[in-house]
């Protein structure tokens, strides 16, 4: 960034670049992290402090910049608060003044008439009618930022049939307590098993991460994004957060669901739902053409008023599902309509889903219940 606010301070420029290009690649710093790749020195509780000082006169440098010389930018850069994550936004009057004056005079007035549609298509055509109601409601009109974490598999180096060593995944191992507990477990194959910090995630992940930001309003620009396997709890720190993955994803996230009444057992595909008379299994093995998945969905409100939302499944074609039917606006109110009977607006669901691959034939809202738990047992202040 060329700039007069900027320019007079090597620490500014050197910070600022530093920060941008670890917010690009979702790393989340610390003071002492900064103070050694920026500066070169070990981390202590005096240069942690300087550290502070130095991001927050970026922030006002950077409040200075945009108020003058940045007013026209498109794209704005933000460091909030208490936090060294940059976040990107559009400065959507600068990005359509700069649109018409490129514009040549001789097609002004048909290119003004013209933009005028595409940029209310483009600002409006990601805001459907289901972002009215219930949760999505909730979350358009809510204060706080909000955090989408995607669910992903945790691999590790295993010694494979050729005697090398290779990137594997087994299914009782979903995160790193999990693989230091088969360690301990298996001591005799502890020389052959090794961490690493790769993942992949399912169809699920980006296709929910899609129909999310649609049915949050596009405009909305206050949003962040995590990997479960990288997911701590200060990154949900006055925020909303949306967890969307496999049940096998879930991390942190497990203990929080089962003390909520949804718990999926890994070994056998099974879904114990607890609804407000009993416990119920379901079964999402499933054998010929179709598949069947017993997707859930879980919301409750936090005592700050942060919304905390779920979408798990089983299959692709679960959450798929799930993120399809919510953004039926019919849906919706029949849903609230079910929560609107309770004591409580937090709930928890399980539908049923039959379909094959990415496609669903069926959806059936199986049950409804509420979440009858204290808030603050379940999820951390």
């Amino acid at each position: 960034m060329n700039s007069k606010a900027l320019s007079k301070s090597v620490v500014n420029k050197e910070l600022f670049k530093y920060l941008v290009d670890q917010s690009v690649k979702g790393e989340r710093l610390k003071e002492f992290q900064i103070a050694f790749d920026v500066f070169g020195k070990r981390g202590d509780s005096d240069k942690e402090n300087n550290i502070r000082v130095y991001v927050h006169n970026l922030r006002k440098k950077l409040d200075t910049y945009y108020e003058n010389e940045g007013a026209e930018d498109e794209i704005v850069f933000e460091i909030p608060k208490g936090q060294y994550q940059i976040l990107f936004h559009i400065n959507k009057r600068a990005w359509l003044r700069n649109r018409i004056n490129k514009l040549s005079p001789y097609i002004l007035i048909l290119s003004i008439v013209l933009l005028s549609f595409s940029v209310f298509f483009f600002f409006k055509k990601d805001k459907p009618d289901a972002a009215k109601y219930f949760i999505w409601k909730e979350l358009s009109k809510s204060e706080y930022p909000t955090l989408i974490v995607l669910g992903d598999h945790y691999f590790f180096h295993g010694k494979d049939p050729m005697g090398g060593m290779s990137i594997m995944r087994k299914t009782g191992i979903n995160s790193e307590k999990d693989f230091e507990k088969f360690i301990l477990e298996n001591p005799e194959l502890k020389d052959n098993m090794s961490k690493t910090n790769q993942t992949y995630i399912n169809k699920q992940a980006p296709f929910g991460l899609y129909k999310i930001m649609s049915l949050l309003g596009g405009g909305q620009t206050n949003i962040d994004f995590q990997y479960s396997s990288d997911f701590r709890w200060d990154h949900a720190k006055n925020k909303n957060v949306i967890f969307i993955g496999s049940f096998k994803t879930q991390n942190l996230f497990k203990e929080v669901h089962e003390k909520i009444g949804v718990a999926f057992l890994v070994e056998t595909g099974i879904v114990n739902f607890k609804g407000q008379d009993s416990t119920t299994s379901y079964n999402s093995n499933s054998e010929g053409f179709l598949s069947v998945d017993f997707p859930t969905i879980t919301y409750f409100k936090t005592g700050d008023g942060r919304n905390i939302i779920s979408f798990m499944s089983s299959k692709d074609v679960g959450n798929y599902a799930v993120l399809k039917y919510l953004s039926v606006p019919e849906n919706l109110k029949k849903l609230n309509k079910q929560v609107r009977k309770f004591e409580t607006s937090n709930f928890k669901a399980i539908l049923e889903v039959k379909g094959q691959r990415e496609t669903d034939f069926e959806i059936i809202l199986k049950e409804v219940a509420p979440i009858t738990k204290n808030i603050n047992e379940i999820w951390p202040k």
